[in-house]
């Protein structure tokens, strides 16, 4: 019962991992929940009309040029978004976010590639201008394998540093749909950021399915593992008889000991799992690129259930067992 229930504990740490992305898309990097493209209208005015909106918190514009990276033979991401001043919030989880001109974060994936750490210096070429930057922390970042670098549009030459989106921060309880109307209808070109969890709604049948042959597998063995303990400790229920106790008092004795087996498994297969589950998708996380800090334990609620679930089933199994034996006549021993 121990391996099956480590193995579901760390099955809902990955559904409370998706369940912390859709909730708070801004630890992934999705503090914005729209994004603006000026179209026709000049920068300046795109930005002013975007900014007017009374559930529009903040506009940051960016640009996404790719970049040349020495001694590498292929191009790398870069995110000018918002200024050095106002930077735009990303989700640092070592060092800190950038504050002045030349300064940058990183995901796993890129400092992975370079083979930097934070505090190094990164020479690379953006439209043909060399551009160094001080990577200065580590974001959490799903997109492109973790290979982007993010700065100030600030931090670009002035021919590169023209804004062609803007990310839009909404206020906290605002509808990104209804904003979205209001910003198409002052002749912005609007679309909604979509969050990564939601391109992984797969995972979520996976771990169903996954629970679902775990506990299967594991009643299985507590069913087995009971009717050869019965039958091993058959002179015991002759001896129960003899001290006159009824058949279901008999049956309540061989539950409870297996019960409490049984209990002692599903407790210590939780605790195991549910900090192993957080360490093992930060683990992931790191190779991935996206990078560690995204991994979140089961919550109290969803541990708390998994337990009271598989007791009572473990209990429910163990009471076929226990029925027939308790049931059968035992024959009488020689002395």
């Amino acid at each position: 019962m121990a391996i099956p229930m480590m193995m579901i504990a760390i099955g809902l740490g990955c559904w409370a991992t998706l369940d912390d992305f859709i909730r708070h898309p801004e630890r992934v990097g999705q503090a914005a929940a729209l994004t603006a493209r000026p179209g026709d209208l000049a920068a300046d005015e795109a930005q002013r009309r975007a900014a007017a909106d009374p559930d529009v918190a903040a506009v940051y514009p960016g640009a996404e040029p790719d970049a040349l990276v020495p001694w590498q033979t292929r191009t790398v991401r870069t995110r000018a978004l918002g200024r050095s001043a106002d930077p735009y919030p990303f989700p640092v989880v070592e060092g800190r976010i950038y504050r002045d001109q030349g300064e940058a974060v990183a995901g796993q994936g890129l400092l992975d590639l370079l083979g930097v750490r934070i505090g190094d210096r990164v020479r690379m070429t953006i439209g043909g201008t060399p551009l160094i930057v001080r990577i200065v922390g580590r974001v959490v970042e799903p997109e492109h394998d973790g290979e982007v670098l993010s700065f100030g549009l600030d931090s670009l030459a002035a021919k590169d540093a023209v804004p062609q989106f803007y990310s839009i921060v909404l206020r906290e309880g605002a509808d990104p749909a209804e904003v979205r109307t209001r910003l198409l209808n002052v002749s912005l070109e609007v679309s909604p950021v979509v969050n990564p969890a939601e391109r992984l709604a797969i995972i979520r049948v996976i771990i169903i399915a996954l629970v679902v042959v775990l506990a299967l597998i594991g009643l299985a063995n507590l069913l087995t593992a009971s009717a050869l303990g019965l039958r091993d400790h058959a002179p015991d229920l002759a001896v129960l008889k003899a001290m006159g106790l009824t058949p279901r008092q008999v049956m309540a004795t061989l539950v409870t000991g297996t019960g409490l087996l049984a209990v002692g498994g599903v407790v210590i297969g939780t605790a195991a799992g549910a900090p192993l589950a957080a360490v093992l998708i930060d683990l992931e996380g790191r190779e991935s690129g996206v990078g560690a800090g995204i991994g979140r334990a089961p919550t109290p609620g969803m541990l708390a259930a998994s337990v009271l679930v598989a007791v009572g089933a473990s209990l429910l199994v163990t009471l076929i067992p226990a029925r027939r034996a308790a049931r059968a006549r035992v024959p009488h021993s020689a002395r």
